[in-house]
């Protein structure tokens, strides 16, 4: 229970960041960036695997590995904006609830059935989405942004999960998870690196030497939130650990975000928020 716990401060430690970055007025997507560079360091130091060798070079799950690197830094931009133009609640709800996702798309592509209960926690996460996003005091405009972000995070989180649990099921064993996972982090430094680089040369970005050292200091917590998630599942069934997980990371970053940053809550804020730890209870353990 130690590792699960470690988990969880990790996760909520990390999405705490954002709101330190939008204090600190520090670039996001550059912090990300170096973030995702940490994160490879640190796996490739942790690794009991050559990451990058010939073998790894010529799987069949190098593609994938690529678009769960896409999806890494452009599902983490997106999980920081809605940390920070709606609240933290609001960012790890819409990520964590997207477990229905694979549950949706295990339906679709291999007529797995849905119980009363899934269905149910799958119709009550949409609308714990809806009442953790609303926001009063804000124009149409920008009504319609903050709609947008919790939803980005929904559809990509559910889609890295998915790819996830297809790479584990036909691909760890022979291939070690950090070995996959370790490449997504590569992949999604690089996809960030090229991006920067471009827009740098555009003259739409200055680079900022401060915002790529907080992001060195994000890649750590950040790293170890999925080293210990992992080192759990080997201890502890998947059905135990991730509506305890997600719960858990749901609370805790709520709680930091009204203690530390005093953020304010409306009632259907915490509507969204009880409805949201009911979904997951129900989809995960139904």
């Amino acid at each position: 229970m130690i590792l699960l716990l470690l988990s969880i401060l990790f996760s909520t430690i990390t999405v705490s960041f954002f709101k330190v970055f939008e204090i600190k007025k520090v670039d996001t997507f550059q912090a990300i960036i170096a973030n995702y560079l940490t994160c490879g360091i640190i796996g490739l130091f942790y690794s009991e695997h050559a990451v990058w060798s010939s073998e790894v070079l010529h799987s069949d799950w190098l593609g994938l590995a690529f678009l769960l690197g896409l999806l890494f830094i452009s599902i983490f931009y997106c999980i920081a904006l809605t940390a920070q133009q709606i609240s933290v609640s609001a960012s790890m709800v819409a990520a964590k609830l997207s477990v229905v996702v694979p549950v949706l798309l295990a339906w679709f592509l291999y007529q797995e059935s849905l119980s009363a209960l899934k269905i149910a926690g799958i119709f009550i996460s949409l609308l714990a989405v809806y009442f953790i996003s609303k926001k009063s005091g804000v124009g149409s405009n920008q009504k319609t942004l903050l709609w947008f972000l919790p939803i980005l995070v929904f559809i990509g989180s559910g889609s890295i999960d998915s790819i996830l649990n297809y790479l584990e099921q036909h691909f760890i064993p022979p291939y070690s998870a950090d070995e996959i996972v370790t490449s997504a982090f590569s992949f999604a430094f690089l996809t960030g690196l090229i991006w920067m680089a471009i827009s740098i040369a555009l003259k739409k970005m200055k680079l900022s030497l401060k915002s790529l050292l907080w992001g060195v200091f994000l890649g750590v917590p950040n790293y170890f939130s999925m080293y210990f998630l992992v080192k759990t599942l080997g201890v502890f069934p998947a059905t135990f650990i991730f509506p305890i997980n997600n719960i858990g990371i749901v609370a805790f970053s709520t709680l930091l975000a009204l203690l530390f940053f005093k953020e304010k809550l409306s009632k259907q804020n915490y509507i969204g928020l009880g409805l949201s730890i009911l979904a997951i209870l129900l989809i995960s353990l139904s």
